[in-house]
């Protein structure tokens, strides 16, 4: 009987101690979950955030001993994988954050399941305004300016300095709420500029993680006259296709294209094509030797991340990781919603950026700002958005 008891009290104890250092270990690691493109024609997407953002997580655990580990799922995307994804990681994986999902139609699926399960989605790779309510929602933060942000940007430099007319302005978009989204926000714009309201925008379209770009190359020959800018509210290969087939043909607009276009893809397949194009950006030059976060991103990719790319994509994944761990030098959460609460308590704060960040109960959109980069000799370079109206005057030179 004695044996039996202190066999029972042994065991008693063991659990107890099993227990406690389940708890000391859970504090020291948080889990956030990201689904997005790892494979098909945006696999560079999600290998380029998730190296930015896997370089500050480490930075992070270097300086405060804390891991923050983030598990990563493939959606393609395509909308019908990431349902499974998201609840697999929520429900299985117990994630403590959903983090960086990619692109419009996919975080369409995946904010619902997050508010369902009162699980954060923070700095999703998207502008739309699908997750930008009026009235901020707890379980939505976005570290970007929103497409509407980006395309106003440029679109007001241009308008400010140009004489422009309904027949100048077309659109090349995605077939799906991604595009049909930018359209609405460039038509609220020629409203805005008072360009004939009532003019039926130009447009082209293509099916969404398809090349099939040919149809909308012909609508372009055929329009007479032939469109000086064409605004792109696309993806990376669909849209470098388009750029390609457009000046193989001879005609040379100004592209104007915002951030989710300007992958490592479309860099990498328009080196050769004289072009002029512009993109807008939700990240600085990740090349500034001045501005204090993007000399950290370049030590921290060459020590955690050497063999990933640096570009805006991998500066954007870093950018965010850096502000999620921001209130967690001291400690990391116990539950989900102080996660929340110490991100909200940020107010206004800084990281190095250069520009004024804030997250608050009414602020769920840590930046508003937006730059301008031009492709030019393979790589997008930063310049002014002063610069962009010369640039919608001058034609490619072929030897540049």
């Amino acid at each position: 009987m004695v044996l039996s008891r202190f066999v029972i009290f042994s065991f008693l104890l063991l659990l107890a101690n099993l227990s406690a250092a389940s708890t000391s270990q859970s504090a020291q690691i948080m889990k956030v979950g990201m689904s997005g493109a790892f494979s098909g024609d945006n696999a560079s997407m999600g290998e380029d955030f998730s190296a930015g953002a896997r370089a500050a997580f480490s930075r992070f655990k270097s300086e405060t001993g804390h891991t923050v580990q983030l598990m990563a799922m493939d959606d393609a995307y395509e909308p019908r994988k990431v349902a499974s994804n998201v609840r697999a990681l929520i429900e299985e994986s117990f994630v403590d954050v959903l983090f960086g999902n990619i692109g419009t139609p996919t975080v369409a699926v995946s904010a619902p399941i997050a508010l369902e399960n009162k699980t954060l989605l923070f700095a999703p790779v998207t502008g739309s305004s699908v997750i930008r309510p009026i009235t901020p929602d707890r379980y939505l933060i976005n570290y970007r300016a929103s497409y509407e942000e980006e395309l106003a940007a440029v679109f007001d430099a241009l308008a400010a300095e140009l004489n422009l007319t309904p027949d100048d302005i077309a659109l090349f978009n995605q077939q799906d709420m991604f595009g049909s989204t930018g359209r609405k926000h460039l038509n609220t714009l020629i409203e805005k500029h008072n360009i004939d309201p009532k003019y039926h925008l130009f447009q082209m379209e293509y099916s969404r993680n398809t090349l099939a770009v040919e149809h909308a190359v012909a609508d372009l020959l055929i329009r007479n006259p032939t469109p000086k800018v064409i605004f792109m509210i696309g993806s990376a290969g669909p849209s470098a296709k388009f750029i390609r087939l457009t000046r193989e043909y001879g005609l040379d607009p100004l592209f104007v294209g915002i951030s989710f276009m300007g992958s490592r893809l479309f860099v990498e397949q328009l080196q050769d094509i004289p072009a002029r194009i512009l993109v807008t950006q939700v990240v600085p030059s990740f090349r500034d030797k001045a501005l204090p976060v993007a000399i950290d991103f370049r030590e921290d990719m060459a020590k955690y991340s050497p063999q990933a790319k640096l570009n805006p994509l991998s500066f954007e994944g870093y950018i965010a990781a850096r502000i999620f761990t921001k209130p967690f030098s001291n400690e990391l959460p116990t539950s989900r919603e102080k996660i929340i609460d110490a991100l909200e308590s940020l107010g206004e704060f800084d990281i190095g950026l250069g520009v004024p960040l804030m997250l608050s109960p009414q602020e769920h959109q840590a930046s508003h700002s937006v730059w301008l980069t031009q492709l030019k000799v393979g790589q997008l370079v930063s310049i002014p958005f002063s610069a962009a109206p010369k640039l919608y005057l001058d034609y490619a030179n072929l030897l540049e």
